[in-house]
């Protein structure tokens, strides 16, 4: 639940309404939690279940193949393009041809810099607006006195264009096809 990935220390809001799925299954005899949530479902006449599922994950340890894995064996749904984790199901080898469809497209962390004594000196005499960047946002995080950095792109168009298209050839063909 959200709740419950918050209390682990991820970055979720504990209160929302996107229901945050918790994945704790160790991975090589390590503990190995991932939080994840569905963000678009579309209908797919090459996925397995016709159904095609974006998902938002947020890693919790930082295991081999860890997302890849636990989308795979704990979820029963690999993520497109992954020959390693597909299971060689007929529909996911139908969807392998545009390699594997896994992007880091956000990252927050503490400012390797910016939290130290020579840094903080240097933050406490920035202009607010040398805070924010075309990509990301620097900002003091109140409850533990540390600079963040965030930073964040847009999905690589393969996604959109995978998600948009066997919804439209779904709608014309139907379940039948």
């Amino acid at each position: 639940s959200s709740k419950a990935a918050y209390e682990l220390g991820v970055d979720v809001d504990p209160e929302s309404d996107n229901e945050w799925q918790l994945i704790d299954s160790p991975l090589d005899d390590k503990p190995a939690i991932t939080v994840w949530r569905a963000v678009q479902c579309v209908q797919s006449l090459q996925a397995r279940d016709n159904h095609l599922t974006l998902v938002e994950v947020k890693p919790k340890t930082g295991r081999f193949h860890q997302i890849r894995r636990h989308m795979a064996l704990n979820c029963d749904h690999a993520i497109v393009g992954d020959k390693e984790y597909d299971g060689n199901h007929e529909g996911a080898v139908k969807l392998r041809g545009r390699g594997l469809f896994l992007c880091s497209n956000k990252v927050v962390l503490e400012h390797p810099f910016y939290n130290t004594r020579a840094g903080r000196g240097v933050w406490d005499t920035m202009e607010e607006s040398s805070k924010s960047f075309k990509e990301g946002k620097l900002w003091l995080h109140q409850e533990d006195d540390m600079v963040i950095v965030c930073v964040s792109v847009e999905l690589p168009n393969k996604f959109s264009e995978l998600l948009d298209r066997p919804n439209a050839s779904f709608q014309e063909h139907g379940e039948d096809a």
